[in-house]
């Protein structure tokens, strides 16, 4: 054999047992990492933005093969036409047909919502829009803002709808319109509350934000969330602002501000002074529902129900239909401070079932059952095992991890109101020598709580000792014989925060919010006028203020109400984090 024939059938032999080999040992493929990517456009026809349109239908081609899903829900054409176009899916391409003649000189704007998405992966293309004129030109105006809650001033993460309504339905009132008829124009927020309304055309609009829960554009379930203006907007507003030499002066600036349309926040253009970018604040909240009712009844503990509302009692009636008290077992009832918790505290001798009737100005809320005793075959509606019964009175103060903070009362607080007390056996104790009878209020007037009313000394050691059956609750539960040993903290421990606040409305009512890293209300203080608030004794920490425009006075924060025209009661917060250190004084400015 030849040397090159040799070489030639070797190579033939080698090559076989290769293939042989790797086909009797497949590899299973790798999958390349998952497609998070959304179709993307890459022909329209007619082009996007175009203008004289007179086509008889739109197609547009995506890189991908799609779906188009809830088209009816998500699919909103503004202005709206009375009928819906018609569409078709080809390959990749999506062709929309309009059902109706469509009006000369008039932008369209076909909004997608989240409806095309790619058929495997199901990547929705966001906030696509296809805009078209069927007259020379394109409206170009734009509306700007941005969408936050209005409790705590953050933006919603999931999407919210900023919507634009005409005046020009003459059988649905315009207060109403949000209700009956979808919007004119729209839009979505991004994930930082930012929106835009684009290629509007020069008219007054109401505006309207929805926090929509079944995605058909109304208002019209009772947890969706809303925001509005209480004014109309006009996209070309500042033009009368234009002077002649092209310079804003502070006069201009100041008539802007005062005017009533304007919304937090306008911005000069840096280069051309004739001109005013306007960005408008909208507060997303949920609407007052002035229908009071009971939220719930609980069983807490052995002998403690409370009765939970919706909004704050008057008048409040709540009878036993099955059962009267009387010597044998005695009902105290207790209002809690922002009168919305009614509870019951009974004694003992109590029945193992109660049938409560609860009426609020003469009116019927609700009816309802309440087992008391923990029976082998007998269990609340809700199923739920009834608390177990405690072995002796317990109580709880106001100490932490055995300090108690310098220049505070130490707050003694028992588990149900007391029958018998002997205070007199109390005993104060200060480093194991001095011993006295401390003075005792109670704070209350179940006699649940009380303070010791002696003055204590920094840095220096106690002991609250009350002897066995001193206090004796209304289920004859007593004591136990109790120490309490504690130490009051030096002043250098402590941080002093000093915070001038200007900028007030005159007039006005304000709470200020001292709050913790998770917006935990720590303290609060009434504030009427510009001035200097200290607060003293603060631990090292990282603090934040809050505060409330208190508009009707009541002491807390109120929400909307879109019928009424009513917005929610506005907050402030400070910008910074306010990080307290030990034996330090911090002073801020704060101008509203």
């Amino acid at each position: 054999m030849k040397k090159q024939s040799f070489l030639l059938y070797l190579f033939i032999c080698v090559a076989t047992v290769f293939l042989v080999t790797n086909c009797a040992n497949p590899v299973t493929p790798t999958g390349g990492p998952k497609d998070v990517t959304p179709p993307q456009v890459i022909e329209s026809e007619p082009l996007n933005y175009s203008i004289n349109f007179k086509a008889e239908k739109i197609k547009l081609e995506f890189d991908e093969f799609i779906e188009f899903d809830e088209a009816n829900k998500q699919l909103l054409v503004s202005p709206p036409l009375d009928n819906k176009p018609e569409f078709k899916i080809r390959g990749k391409s999506l062709i929309i047909e309009p059902q109706d003649e469509l009006k000369q000189n008039i932008t369209y704007t076909l909004f997608f919502g989240d409806a095309i998405k790619d058929i495997t992966e199901k990547n929705p293309l966001l906030d696509f829009h296809y805009v078209f004129a069927t007259g020379a030109t394109l409206d170009s105006l734009t509306i700007k803002g941005k969408v936050l809650d209005a409790f705590n001033l953050q933006p919603e993460m999931e999407e919210i709808f900023v919507m634009l309504y005409l005046d020009i339905n003459d059988t649905i009132p315009f207060d109403s319109i949000p209700y009956l008829s979808r919007p004119y124009y729209i839009a979505k927020t991004d994930e930082n509350g930012n929106f835009q309304l684009k290629n509007l055309k020069n008219d007054s609009y109401k505006i309207f934000v929805l926090k929509d829960a079944n995605s058909n554009y109304l208002y019209d379930l009772p947890n969706e969330k809303i925001a509005f203006l209480d004014s109309l907007l006009m996209p070309e507003f500042f033009k009368s602002f234009v002077i002649s030499d092209s310079l804003i002066n502070d006069t201009i600036l100041s008539d802007i501000q005062k005017d009533s349309l304007i919304r937090e926040e306008f911005k000069v253009d840096s280069i051309n002074k004739s001109k005013i970018h306007y960005f408008y604040y909208l507060y997303l909240f949920d609407e007052i529902d002035s229908t009071q009712h009971l939220t719930s009844v609980k069983l807490v503990r052995e002998g403690e129900i409370n009765f939970v509302f919706k909004f704050p009692t008057k008048d409040l009636k709540i009878e036993t239909l099955n059962y009267t008290f009387g010597k044998d077992c005695q009902v105290i009832e207790d209002l809690n401070p922002g009168k919305d918790t009614m509870t019951y505290w009974l004694s003992k001798n109590y029945p193992d079932t109660l049938l409560f009737k609860i009426s609020q100005d003469s009116l019927i809320l609700d009816t309802t059952e309440i087992v008391l005793f923990k029976e082998e075959k007998k269990k609340p509606k809700d199923e739920e095992d009834i608390p177990e019964k405690i072995s002796s009175l317990k109580h709880k103060t106001n100490i932490q991890n055995n300090y108690l903070n310098l220049n505070t009362e130490l707050k003694l607080e028992f588990t149900y109101p007391l029958e018998k007390y002997e205070l007199e056996k109390v005993l104060l104790i200060k480093k194991e020598k001095d011993t006295i009878v401390p003075e005792i209020e109670f704070t209350d007037s179940i006699k649940r709580k009380f303070i010791i009313k002696e003055k204590l000394e920094e840095a220096e050691s106690y002991e609250l000792f009350f002897p066995d059956s001193v206090f004796t609750d209304i289920l004859g539960y007593s004591n136990d014989s109790a120490s309490i040993y504690f130490q009051i903290k030096e002043l250098q421990n402590y941080g002093t925060l000093q915070i001038n606040i200007t900028n007030t409305k005159n007039g006005s009512n304000y709470i200020l919010q001292l709050l913790d890293d998770r917006e935990n209300i720590l303290k609060e203080i009434n504030v009427s006028e510009d001035g200097i608030i200290i607060i003293e004794y603060l631990d090292p920490n990282a603090y934040k203020l809050k505060l409330i425009l208190d508009t009707n006075n009541n002491g807390r924060w109120d929400t909307g109400d879109y019928i009424k025209n009513i917005p929610p009661e506005k907050v402030y917060y400070f910008k910074n984090t306010l990080n307290v250190r030990a034996n330090w004084d911090i002073e801020e400015n704060w101008e509203l």
